[in-house]
């Protein structure tokens, strides 16, 4: 049996059949090499598109909340206020979370029986304009809404004072009466 000697400078590379040079390499990558880049440009924007639409959303409700502990403080809860000032907290706390295009935010409060439906939207312009010059199928912005319904009662003033010592007299009776301590309803 005759050994043959290798010299692995020279080793070639064989794909289906055929024998490919470094060269050969080089331009199969710089061919793919857009394809790569634009793959990666959507995914990132896709990436971006959803976590605003999350901000935006976590933005409302949080919103929501402080106005409504703000609110509650206050005499002079009309639905224009209280849409002024859920617009101010949720465009506060977007530019505080560095979401880009906040100019673009509008808050809109609807009054209904009993409730205030919040509806927030939001216009995302997205910074790979790479794809679209290849496909024209991405439009120019992505529209975001998101929407908070919210029971009128959190935003009327609260003005009724309960003290510990009345909540342990209501205890008091309430235990004191015969019956009452083994009664479920």
């Amino acid at each position: 049996m005759e050994f043959k000697k290798t010299n692995n400078k020279k080793q070639d590379y064989k794909a289906f059949g055929f024998k490919r040079s470094k060269a050969q390499h080089l331009v199969e990558l710089v061919l793919f090499f857009p394809f790569l880049v634009g793959i990666i440009g959507i995914l990132t924007e896709i990436g971006y598109g959803l976590s605003t639409s999350i901000e935006l959303n976590s933005a409302l409700n949080n919103a929501v909340s402080i106005v409504s502990s703000k609110q509650r403080w206050a005499n002079d809860a009309t639905s224009e206020t209280i849409e002024d000032e859920i617009y101010d907290t949720t465009y506060k706390i977007l530019r505080a979370r560095k979401i880009p295009y906040i100019d673009t935010l509008k808050v809109e409060t609807l009054e209904t029986q009993g409730f205030y439906v919040n509806i927030a939207s939001y216009d995302y312009t997205y910074a790979f304009k790479l794809v679209n010059l290849f496909f024209n199928a991405i439009p120019e912005k992505f529209h975001f809404k998101s929407i908070a319904v919210t029971n009128k009662a959190l935003f009327l003033p609260n003005n009724y004072n309960i003290y510990d010592n009345d909540l342990g007299a209501n205890f008091e009776y309430y235990y004191s009466q015969e019956g009452n301590q083994n009664e479920t309803p």
